[in-house]
């Protein structure tokens, strides 16, 4: 019974995740990471082995999120293939390469993680905060080759050391630097994290054990529960956000990241 009723609750929080990554189009990992860290945690996983199995985890279930996102986008005509692939490949490379340097050693600790994490949620919320005013985007306005590559490996970097998934950097940079449209910016930043989670997470079930531990560092029992909530409710987080004024969106994120850097910091 209390395997079942784990499974429903993974199920749910899993969904709470895929429709914040469905909203926002930053990848549902500020979700997911709490998730597989509270359980994680219970089943009492290695020491060595916790900080890149919260991240592999979540990244796992942010490819779920992202796929059923970009779909719902594809159907709306919102999609933008090239730019996708283009910052999609640089964010697994910079990915893969980072989590192969977690993995093998024990220097990123479960405290130095919960730092990293804390940090970027913080400026998260202060930029949130302080974007009193739309920003101006151009209709028309193209990312050169260039500038999605480095969009793509500074996003991919992010996502190794926090599991969060790279979009909270992508939109912004989309938005604010490059000046695209917040619409686009979000089907890019969701068809992205659908990359490189992809990519990262073939690595991390076929190739990546910590030291000399066999353990894979995906966990199925708990990611493919929170993967299947993530699906469902992606959509429905798209759908949402088609419906709502971006200074609604920011007040729910805002209160959203404070209760969880609250949570992070009571944890410390």
């Amino acid at each position: 019974m209390e395997s079942i009723l784990n499974i429903i609750v993974l199920v749910l929080l899993g969904g709470l995740g895929g429709l914040l990554a469905g909203l926002l189009g930053i990848g549902g990992g500020i979700i997911y990471v709490l998730i597989f860290d509270y359980f994680l945690s219970k089943m009492g996983v290695p020491k060595e082995l916790f900080v890149p199995s919260i991240i592999a985890n979540s990244m796992f279930a942010i490819l779920f999120a992202g796929i059923s996102g970009s779909y719902k986008q594809w159907k709306n005509k919102n999609f933008f293939p090239n730019e996708m692939i283009t910052t999609g490949l640089a964010a697994s490379i910079s990915s893969i390469t980072f989590s192969y340097i977690i993995s093998h050693g024990t220097w990123y600790t479960k405290e130095k993680f919960s730092i990293v994490f804390i940090i970027l949620l913080v400026l998260i919320a202060i930029r949130l905060f302080t974007q009193r005013k739309k920003t101006e985007s151009i209709e028309n306005a193209k990312a050169s080759m260039s500038a999605l590559s480095i969009t793509g490996i500074i996003s991919g970097t992010i996502a190794a050391f926090s599991g969060i998934g790279g979009g909270v950097i992508i939109v912004p940079i989309l938005t604010d630097i490059i000046k695209l449209p917040i619409k686009s910016a979000t089907s890019i930043s969701l068809g992205v994290i659908s990359i490189m989670a992809l990519f990262t997470s073939i690595y991390n079930g076929m190739f990546s054990t910590v030291n000399t531990s066999n353990q894979s560092l995906l966990i199925f029992s708990l990611a493919i529960p929170v993967a299947i909530g993530s699906l469902i409710a992606s959509p429905i987080g798209v759908s949402i956000s088609h419906k709502l004024k971006p200074s609604q969106i920011r007040i729910i994120l805002i209160i959203f990241l404070l209760v969880v850097i609250s949570k992070m910091l009571i944890a410390l």
